[in-house]
């Protein structure tokens, strides 16, 4: 429960019975009575922390610092009109540069006289009382006020000096404040209980984080607050470090552990710990905009959880951050680039995309490189630098060339505006197969590789194997054709047959028929409207084997079926063969459509041509049973339908050119038919095929003609040469495992370059169709160059190893101000995401500095963090005095230790894991845990499709749940997470009557609230007392105190009466979530229990570090 006051208040959930009521009378709903409200209040009062928003300020008076204190000034309220961007300078007066403000403008008198602030224009305008005159003027609602003004006048006549931002200079350590020159009040200490005060310059807590931190201590008339007890600062670094809560275990090992290093080897453990890559991968994926959709449009499915876990692995590994700089900006162009580098690259790819068929190309790959430049701007330099899209920045020293030259870097990706895909990532993508993957791709290479040495083998080989096979076939009448028993129809003069021992066979000719030339000599001719009956020949039955096979022309127009036996309708029952839009079709049917196999050949049959049609069926009933075949080689098909159980015997005829019972009338010529009473061979079917082309065999080698020697070549390798083409398909089937299996391979999207590279223009204004100069890459000109510069074109790797430089005066103050905010709440520049003019100065500029010149000596960030939780300003009380919190309420000071709320990922891990219920396992595809039906359905293109995974993934990590741009998870995006629609850097922390009704209905919370109420039952102890304190324990590390355990008794007896009198309310509860209630357990007793825990997990407490 979160600072939700008044008893009227009321929280329902559709989808969780707990409710909030202003009173706890009788009802059939399940509630969760006003007491747990009251005694969520109670404890809050009891345990809530001080406010965290507050500016800090000097009592003393000190020399005016164009930086801090004139700077912050005119950005707010002189750039905009006197700045950098010329198009919109006002007066002819520029106030950024020193050179030009001393200059006079429109008005002739110079704005600034060094050393004389009455004769300095700018002073006149400042203090004047004519609204005319006045600066700024009242239409731009920017009023300064007196103490500034006579800021402004001071700095004048302390000469007007300027500096260069500071953001901007180079990156220097300064030298570390000496402890022994700093009051020793600053370091003397009282904790709670002690007799006398601690003296920290004797206890070795102190680094030199705490020696800067003092030196403004000291000016500040503050002193360091004692260490914090150890429960609680255990509890701090472990949430710090990893984002989950220490179990009772590590509580207690702590405990016992008495040496000096006790302290230094959690650390040490908490930061070799494979959570510690998850918690600090958090801030940079909301740098990165990372999601698992497109964003625009349909926000489509992407694959893009490989770079998720690559950054958990680099963290984890503690990959040296100029490293994991230059792996995602350029790990693509690194010399020999292994795939775990190409995969950083994704950085990058991570933008929004559209697969709109009505977006303009080139308007969209526009927006997806104004958003990299905006990112990088954001990422590395901690500046907004998206303004100067359109025109020079107005507060600081990008201009819109600096942009466009920065844009220039990334121009030369392959990919499109539209991005083509709702399925599949957009290439650029690459394959990333697992170990085990690997293994498997592997394998097959080598079977590829075995079974096309033996093919190449057997293939030289070939000719002499044909001619053994030539002189067989001229001499062996049985190797020209098919084994019997069968069925032959010739189809030269009449429709009879013959059987393979001579039997002749009587069919009657009807209608209208005839006959032309045919495959081999004639062939039967029909226009639809004559056939040949044979009666009740070919009555097959399902679980018979049977095959046919026969020559047929057709046109582009033809239907029907060339052959079969089956009644007319509404059954259908019996088999055929059809032709039907170009298709080759084969029907057994039962009862039609719902008994019945169909199968399909993919592609159409070529027209005006004889083809040989055949197929074969084994009898089992199942399409797969039965194959296509045409000119004797198996062809692709589509299963239309299989499901036949019942019989295909039926009355009709079998007859030739039409179904037995009259329908599907065929138009075309049929010639050499052949009915089987058994499923042929692939090479049976071939040898059937090959009447004409065997024939070829019997003329002389050296009067065959080149076509008829290249046909029965063709021939012979492709139907005879039985090793040769066992080997082949052995490659075959061995290269479609692969593809099969290649798809099931996850990709990521990756960057890549250009052969030729696009030309870059300054957009005009920013519209996409509108270019200006042209531009080439280039670092931009605010910013130090570096030492050496390539003459060639530069590239994304040239930008990386700039920024990755030590000498970069940004990438590193920026990178060590974020870690400083993850871990003490607030960066020592507050605002994480500017550095620029319209940001705020440092609240420690020299620690800044110095912190800043120590990470870039080795891109540790390991040992970096470790500085700062080291430090005694991390590991000191956050307890507050009234006086502190009126001075420095948002603890930029330190006087005391960090206290804030947990990001919205780590609220949901926290009570995972109190519970009991948090799977660790690392890294994988997103998972989908419980949800509020209808999420997605709010967005316009629709998107069901969240299915809940009711296994041990819906526990795992937030980290891990499936990221939807259009519509984020609900509960994170309550408490703060971003859409990642765009670079986030630093999240608000709010604090809203929302949050407190996620705490206490959402059934993530409830479920959880009812495994930590079950194991507390189960692990707790004996009595009421020893389970409580246990609770207590597993949630906040602490001993629990008389007070809070006298609310925690009250309200656990309270639920006690008010489930045991209403079961239906407690069985309703017990329901929520999938979580098994233990056997044998009381529904009252667990839903009482169930109760205090909800209200534990709501503590304040409970959700801040």
């Amino acid at each position: 429960m979160r600072q939700v006051a008044g008893d009227r208040f009321s929280a329902i959930s559709r989808n969780n019975p707990l409710r909030i009521r202003p009173q706890t009378h009788r009802s059939n709903a399940v509630l969760m009575p006003v007491n747990c409200f009251r005694v969520a209040v109670a404890l809050t009062v009891l345990l809530a922390a001080a406010p965290l928003n507050a500016a800090v300020s000097s009592a003393k008076p000190a020399p005016v610092d164009f930086n801090r204190d004139i700077r912050p000034l005119m950005s707010d309220t002189c750039f905009k009109c006197h700045g950098f961007d010329e198009k919109t300078r006002k007066g002819k007066l520029r106030l950024d540069l020193r050179e030009e403000a001393l200059k006079a403008g429109t008005s002739g008198k110079p704005a600034i006289v060094p050393g004389k602030p009455e004769k300095s224009e700018i002073i006149a305008r400042l203090f004047t009382k004519d609204a005319d005159d006045l600066m700024p003027p009242p239409s731009v609602h920017k009023e300064i006020t007196p103490a500034q003004k006579e800021l402004f006048r001071r700095w004048v006549a302390e000469g007007a000096k300027y500096q260069e931002h500071w953001a901007f200079e180079p990156n220097v350590a300064p030298a570390v404040p000496k402890r022994e020159a700093i009051s020793k009040s600053v370091f003397t200490v009282q904790s709670p209980g002690a007799k006398s005060p601690t003296d920290l310059l004797k206890t070795g807590s102190l680094n030199t984080v705490d020696s800067f931190l003092a030196a403004r201590l000291e000016k500040e008339k503050l002193t360091f607050t004692a260490e914090a007890p150890r429960e609680i600062l255990l509890r701090r670094v472990t949430l710090a470090l990893t984002g989950l809560p220490p179990t009772p275990a590590e509580v207690d090992a702590f405990l016992a552990d008495k040496s000096p290093r006790a302290y230094e080897n959690v650390v040490d453990r908490l930061l070799v710990s494979p959570h510690y890559g998850e918690r600090v991968a958090v801030p940079w994926l909301d740098l990165a905009r990372h999601s698992d959709t497109a964003g625009y449009h349909n926000d489509s499915l992407r694959e893009t959880w490989l770079w998720r876990d690559w950054v958990v692995r680099a963290f984890n590994d503690n990959k040296p951050f100029n490293r994991f700089t230059i792996e995602q900006l350029a790990g693509d162009l690194l010399p020999n680039a292994t795939l775990d580098q190409k995969v950083a690259s994704s950085f990058m790819r991570n933008v929004m995309t559209s697969d709109e068929g009505g977006i303009i190309d080139a308007e969209y790959l526009n927006i997806y490189l104004v958003d990299r430049v905006s990112t990088l701007g954001t990422t590395w330099f901690g500046m907004s630098i998206a303004c100067a899209q359109c025109h020079d920045h107005k507060y600081d020293p990008v201009t819109a060339r600096d942009f466009y030259s920065l844009y220039a870097f990334f121009h030369n990706v392959p990919e499109k505006g539209k991005d083509g895909t709702r399925t599949l990532n957009p290439e650029p993508r690459l394959s990333v197969p697992s170990p085990e993957q690997q293994k498997e791709l592997a394998r097959l290479a080598t079977q590829i590789t075995d079974a096309d040495k033996l093919a190449k083998d057997l293939e030289g080989k070939l000719d002499t194997a044909q001619l053994a096979w030539e002189t067989k076939v001229t001499t062996d009448a049985s190797a020209r054709s098919v084994a019997g028993p069968y069925d032959h129809f010739p189809l030269n003069t009449n429709a009879h047959g013959v059987t393979h021992d001579g039997k002749e066979i009587e069919a009657e000719l009807k209608g209208e028929t005839g006959f032309a030339e045919g495959a081999e000599s004639n062939a039967l001719l029909l226009n639809g409207k004559g056939h040949a009956d044979l009666g009740a020949l070919y009555d097959f039955e399902r679980t018979n084997r049977f095959s046919a096979g026969l020559w047929v022309r057709t046109t582009a127009k033809t239907t029907g079926a060339p052959l079969g036996k089956m009644e007319n309708g509404p059954n259908f029952r019996g088999w055929d063969i059809e032709v039907a839009a170009g298709k080759a079709n084969v029907h057994l049917i039962h009862k039609w459509p719902e008994e019945v196999i169909h199968v399909q050949t993919e592609k159409d049959l070529p027209a005006d041509s004889f083809q040989h049609l055949a197929f074969t069926y084994d009898g089992s009933g199942k399409a797969a049973g039965l194959k296509l075949f045409v000119n004797g080689q198996p062809v692709a098909t589509k299963t239309l339908k299989d499901k036949l159980s019942g019989t295909i015997k039926t009355t009709a005829p079998f007859a030739i050119g039409r179904r037995g019972g009259g329908g599907s009338p065929f138009t075309g010529r049929v010639d050499e038919l052949h009915i089987f009473p058994r499923a042929l061979t692939e090479k049976e079917v071939a040898t059937l095929a090959s009447g004409p082309t065997i024939a070829l065999a019997t003329i002389e080698k050296a009067k065959r003609t080149k076509d008829q020697t290249d046909k029965l070549r063709k021939f012979f390798r492709e139907t005879q040469a039985t090793e040769y083409l066992a080997a082949k398909k052995s490659a075959e089937d061995a290269r479609k495992a692969k593809t099969d299996f290649d798809k099931l391979i996850p990709s990521v999207m990756v960057m890549a370059e250009m052969e030729k590279p696009r030309d870059t223009f300054i957009k005009v204004r920013g519209a996409y169709d509108k270019n200006g100069e042209k531009v080439e890459a280039a670092f931009p000109a605010f910013l130090p160059k570096p030492a050496t510069t390539s003459t060639n074109r530069l590239t994304r790797l040239d930008l990386a190893n700039w920024l990755a430089s030590p000498q970069h005066p940004l990438t590193a103050r920026v990178a060590v101000n974020r870690f400083w905010a993850m871990v003490f709440g607030t960066g020592l520049v507050k605002t994480v995401n500017d550095f620029g003019s319209q940001g705020e100065w440092p609240s420690h500029p020299e620690l800044l500095n110095w912190l800043a010149a120590d990470f870039a000596r080795d891109w540790d960030v390991k040992r970096t963090l470790k500085q700062m939780v080291m430090s005694h300003a991390f590991r000191q009380s956050a307890a507050v005095t009234p006086a502190l919190l009126a001075k420095d309420t948002e603890n930029r000071l330190l006087a005391r230790g960090p206290r804030g709320r947990l990001d919205a990922e780590f609220v949901r891990d926290n009570a995972l894991a109190i519970a009991g219920l948090l799977n660790p396992q690392l890294g994988g595809k997103p998972v989908y845990p419980y949800q509020p039906p209808g999420v997605w359905e709010i967005n316009e293109m629709g998107g069901g499709g969240w299915k809940q995974q009711r296994d041990a993934n819906q526990y795992r990590r937030a980290l891990y749940i499936y990221h939807r741009r259009s519509t984020p998870y609900p509960s994170l995006l309550t408490f703060d997470a971003p859409n990642r629609e765009v670079c986030a850097a630093g999240r608000p922390r709010t604090s809203t009557p929302l949050q407190s009704l996620v705490l206490m209905n959402d059934p993530v919370y409830v479920e959880a609230a009812r495994a930590f109420a079950a194991r507390v039952l189960k692990e707790g102890g004996a009595d009421d007392a020893a389970k409580l304190a246990y609770a207590w324990r597993l949630a906040l590390a602490r001993n629990l105190s008389s007070t809070e355990r006298a609310v925690l008794e009250k309200t656990l007896a309270k639920q006690r009466e008010l489930f045991t009198a209403e079961k239906a309310a407690a069985d309703s509860l017990l329901k929520v979530g999938d979580f098994k209630n233990p056997d044998g357990a009381n529904p009252a007793e667990l839903a009482a229990w169930t109760a205090v825990a909800n209200v534990i997990l709501n503590l304040n407490e409970t959700i801040s570090q």
